[in-house]
């Protein structure tokens, strides 16, 4: 877990993004990309890199946090 951390932590954007759908739940790319106000192709490669790392997945056009992104999410908001 700590190197996911470290993998998160180490971008503002991809800290963010975890943030936003363990507060908000499942949205779509466009919506992360407006409320974070990131750039398409930036919000595709953060959604690209944390769904490498198992912490989120796509269902029905929307993105969401995997059991192991709930985990990291909470003990972002605990260490925080």
């Amino acid at each position: 877990m700590d190197e996911l951390m470290g993998f998160v932590l180490g971008n503002s954007q991809r800290e963010r993004v975890i943030q936003v759908l363990g507060s908000k739940g499942p949205m779509s790319t466009e919506k992360i990309a407006k409320i974070e106000r990131i750039t398409p192709p930036a919000i595709r490669k953060v959604l690209q890199d944390l769904s490498e790392r198992g912490l989120i997945e796509e269902a029905d056009d929307a993105w969401r946090l995997t059991d192991k992104g709930v985990e990291l999410e909470r003990e972002l908001r605990r260490r925080s």
